[in-house]
């Protein structure tokens, strides 16, 4: 019935939590793809160890090449009538699956949930209203439920037949947002969806390292910003959001990918005319319009970017590196 895809490197120290919580589900019908993206520690062992006490379990080792490689992988091999995806260095509460089934059975194409948010001794879990989502409150998903950010691919159940129909895999050049350009297309492709206020899955909130922080290349992030950019427009377009709310929030999932390329230009060693040259020749709305800026130093660098003080905002960036 369900297809658990677990994309797997470097987890040793987590993996066995997170693979217990699987077989330890209340609901059985399910089989576990577990993809061992050229993992150096002891992963690959614990994964077919697992494998050879329980059939349902199956392993993939495969080279490294990242964590859309791995989850698509799982999805060409997945026999599910549906997906659901677990992180290895996360787990599931016992009802995580029969949760998801339930509300499955609402005729809908999607079911996302929510989390219970581990950082440090710190536990807390999202708030948000379930709700029966379809072309009449489309729009709320992003006033209410925050679907501007929470674009895991955990925590969801998603129709295998949609994912094969439309040929929908994630990403692979992408090393940032590829998981809400994936969930992004899909969400395209469903009529309807439910939101549910369950919080089965355990996500452990690491800031070292964290993806989200890290500064990939300035290709790498003008890519993801390129596709993040095409898939929000597109979304805005088709679905015909109008809410100024809604509108607000997706407008800044892009501002926040220019923020990224921002970012890229002053931490990875570009020289000084490309930056200027990527700089007057890039159009920064988004990121002038939606980041609302937390500290000084950024709210003084988008009113030079406002008003196209190009060489006194690479100054006061290229400064703000040396000191």
């Amino acid at each position: 019935m369900i297809s658990i895809i677990v994309p797997i490197y470097n987890s040793e120290s987590t993996l066995r939590c997170c693979l217990d919580s699987v077989i330890n589900q209340s609901f059985s019908d399910w089989e576990l793809l577990l993809i061992d993206d050229g993992s150096s520690d002891k992963s690959g062992e614990i994964c077919d160890e697992y494998a050879a006490m329980d059939q349902r379990i199956q392993v993939f080792h495969k080279a490294n090449g990242g964590v859309s490689s791995a989850r698509n992988i799982g999805l060409d091999y997945a026999k599910g009538e549906w997906v659901t995806f677990v992180d290895a260095d996360d787990f599931i509460r016992e009802f995580y699956l029969v949760h998801l089934l339930e509300h499955s059975q609402k005729q809908v194409d999607l079911v996302i949930s929510y989390a219970e948010i581990h950082n440090g001794n710190d536990i807390q879990k999202e708030l948000y209203p379930s709700k029966l989502v379809d072309e009449t409150n489309f729009e709320s998903m992003f006033v209410e439920n925050d679907m501007h950010w929470h674009t895991s691919p955990w925590s969801k159940l998603y129709k295998r037949c949609i994912i094969e129909e439309f040929h929908l895999r994630f990403s692979e050049g992408m090393h940032i947002g590829e998981d809400a350009v994936f969930l992004y297309t899909y969400i395209l492709c469903s009529n309807k969806i439910y939101i549910s206020d369950d919080t089965d899955y355990c996500y452990f909130a690491y800031t070292s390292g964290s993806l989200t922080k890290r500064i990939n290349s300035l290709t790498s992030e003008v890519f993801a910003y390129n596709q993040i950019r095409e898939i929000v427009e597109s979304m805005i377009l088709k679905k015909v959001i109008k809410n100024p709310i809604a509108l607000r929030n997706l407008n800044w999932l892009i501002a926040s990918y220019q923020r990224r390329i921002l970012n890229a230009l002053y931490h990875r060693k570009i020289q000084k005319q490309k930056r200027l040259s990527i700089l007057k020749g890039s159009n920064w709305d988004y990121y002038v319009k939606y980041i609302h800026a937390d500290s000084l130093k950024e709210q003084i660098l988008i009113i030079l970017l406002k008003v196209h003080l190009y060489k006194f905002y690479d100054f006061v960036r290229f400064l703000a590196i040396l000191i």
